[in-house]
């Protein structure tokens, strides 16, 4: 009998997809990102990490060079809020209670691989300051910062006077995201950089931090999805986002056949949408939308042969849909964080 069943508790297994790159980083990613997902409004999501994690984290921000804030006891996660209630437990101490009560837990096989770094802080380094140094995780602690103020999740507007190092963590910890100092240095930098600069700033693998119209963006580096056939009604996901459609009195008929693309794909001269008197370039409709560059060559376009017939939730050939009887629909687009 599992577990669950005994306690009559709900279980859901998720398998999340792990991208290239620090193994240890993205899984961790993909974790949370399965966690904000299940987090309802007002909901707490419990995790057992303890006392001994806390110093392996401050070990490893020391040795490459990021703050020490350790982990924090409580965080916005979602829409709910992460709870680590174990902080101030020792390991040995949670054992002891599980065998003394007869608990079973699993032991993950990946936690031996001494090649990932956190592994090798436990296994290796730890043990062998504590026989040196009896009190010497618990001294690790001292060095452990003050929680830094909470931020939301979403976009900074640059302020008139400086940006501090400690702005720039705050905010970047709202993300999941705590990079050397030394990338917080580019960053502040990088700030005052001229008006038609682009600077970008990487900040974990596949995380980049962009600056747009006086305001700095986490942004995710996704893949240019391959061009598909897709029929009006029907939601569909992308690599980078969800297509959905909404009742709309100008449209396209429910169940027509489009192609789905992005301006990557398409020649130079297709590069603009035409009808109910408009003539527009696409490059001319993302600045008025004000739509970040990074964006532009991911956002889906849809075409009836070669010609363009919507800019999804920027433009449509409003002549398109005309003369039909059939339910009409327009797209809705739904990027990805």
């Amino acid at each position: 009998m599992r577990t669950t069943d005994h306690w009559q508790v709900d279980l859901t297994v998720d398998e999340v997809e792990v991208l290239t790159g620090n193994l240890e980083y993205q899984a961790r990613l993909s974790r949370y990102s399965m966690f904000r997902q299940r987090v309802g409004s007002d909901d707490f999501l419990f995790t057992a990490h303890q006392l001994d994690d806390d110093i392996e984290t401050l070990v490893w921000q020391f040795f490459t060079g990021r703050a020490m804030i350790g982990i924090p006891e409580t965080r916005p996660l979602g829409s709910g809020t992460l709870c680590r209630p174990l902080l101030h437990v020792e390991k040995q101490e949670l054992e002891a209670y599980a065998k003394q009560h007869e608990l079973t837990w699993i032991e993950d096989e990946s936690n031996k691989d001494t090649s990932f770094d956190r592994n090798w802080i436990r296994h290796e380094l730890v043990p062998q300051l504590q026989k040196r140094f009896p009190q010497g995780k618990h001294r690790i602690l001292d060095l452990k910062q003050a929680t830094l103020p909470l931020v939301k999740r979403e976009p900074l507007e640059l302020p008139d006077q400086e940006l501090t190092i400690e702005d720039i963590r705050a905010w970047l910890l709202a993300f999941e995201v705590n990079p050397p100092t030394s990338v917080l240095r580019e960053i502040q930098l990088q700030v005052d950089a001229k008006a038609d600069a682009n600077p970008e700033i990487k900040v974990a693998d596949g995380l980049f931090v962009r600056r747009y119209r006086k305001r700095l963006h986490v942004v995710k580096v996704y893949e240019e999805f391959t061009p598909l056939t897709i029929e009006v009604g029907r939601p569909i996901q992308l690599n980078n986002g969800n297509l959905t459609w909404k009742n709309s009195k100008q449209g396209f008929e429910e169940g027509r056949t489009l192609l789905c693309t992005n301006r990557l794909h398409l020649k130079e001269d297709q590069r603009s949408i035409t009808g109910g008197g408009m003539h527009k370039k696409l490059a001319n409709l993302f600045q008025e939308s004000s739509i970040p560059p990074w964006l532009r060559d991911g956002w889906p376009v849809l075409c009836e042969g070669e010609t363009v017939v919507s800019l999804v939730d920027i433009a449509m050939d409003t002549t398109s849909g005309s003369g039909r009887e059939a339910r009409t629909l327009v797209p809705i687009w739904h990027p990805f964080d």
